[in-house]
């Protein structure tokens, strides 16, 4: 599976500058594999944009997170790990809340049904102008490098 598509989530944040000043955010999750190989054995049941969380919008939390896990035979995850969260272990732990819930289908060149390793990087993206700009940010920031350790 490549890169999930982008689909941007427009959040208007409820605190005080924000309320008071009534400014729009735009945020995204990007969610991309870690291992550009194209014959993975499952793919994610619901290809919508993972939702930012709104306890990190509110504070303007942006970064990345690397998670490893593993698909049952029943397209079920199992045993998801945080490698790396940057800037904080917020991201990787609502990271790994949010992966835990996701349901796996078999990919179309699928032969049969059985467990899976796997690695994604989800990167947080919040901008102030537009959905075009968080996207370029995005972007821009699903090239570096996620590595400090939690």
């Amino acid at each position: 599976m490549n890169i999930l598509k982008l689909i941007f989530l427009s959040i208007t944040l409820i605190s005080g500058t924000a309320f008071a000043q009534k400014r729009n955010f735009y945020a995204d999750v990007q969610v991309t594999e870690a291992d550009s190989k194209s014959d993975f054995i499952w793919e994610r049941e619901n290809q919508h944009t993972p939702k930012y969380p709104i306890e990190l919008a509110r504070s303007g939390i942006m970064g990345c997170a690397v998670l490893s896990f593993n698909i049952t035979e029943l397209g079920k995850t199992e045993n998801v790990e945080v490698i790396n969260s940057i800037p904080n272990k917020h991201l990787g732990k609502y990271s790994r809340k949010m992966l835990k819930k996701w349901k796996w289908i078999l990919a179309s060149n699928a032969v049969d049904a059985s467990s899976e390793k796997r690695t994604l990087r989800l990167d947080y993206c919040i901008g102030e102008d537009s959905t075009e700009q968080t996207q370029k940010m995005c972007k821009q920031q699903s090239q570096l490098t996620c590595a400090s350790k939690v």
